[in-house]
């Protein structure tokens, strides 16, 4: 948990929630598609380039190697912490349960960004999000 989450740090410039969310976020669709990093998915994100919200797109890039220079992650502005992840003829929709965005926001107010990324970071999959695969043809 400490080397990903120095990671992070390093990578977004901070360590928040949201970037942990992309993160875990990324890591589980790279696990339920059986997909490689860098170059098998595509991602279409609907974080949006807002902070807090839109910080979820750094860890998404960090966890699948899907980046904005090779094109194969995209941002739409509606500041959701929700993603598509594509592979092929096959996607997946993940998005942070309502509830626990709410949740988030109070760890934020009374523990601060580290401490709330942390316990963030030590959830099951389950607790944080909804999953539904789709076909994309």
């Amino acid at each position: 948990m400490k080397e990903t989450l120095a990671k992070l740090e390093e990578f977004h410039g901070h360590l928040g929630p949201y970037v942990v969310v992309g993160c875990r976020m990324g890591e589980l669709a790279l696990r339920l598609l059986g997909a490689k990093k860098y170059f098998e998915l595509k991602i279409a994100s609907k974080a949006g380039t807002t902070p807090p919200v839109s910080c979820m797109n750094d860890g998404l890039q960090l966890a699948t190697g899907c980046t904005y220079g090779k094109g194969n992650i995209k941002a739409s502005d509606e500041g959701m912490p929700e993603a598509v992840f594509i592979q092929g003829a096959r996607s997946l929709k993940i998005a942070l349960l309502p509830s626990m965005q709410a949740e988030m926001g109070q760890w934020l107010r009374q523990d601060g960004e580290r401490t709330a990324a942390a316990r963030v970071y030590e959830l099951k999959d389950e607790e944080l999000f909804e999953w539904e695969f789709m076909d994309t043809e």
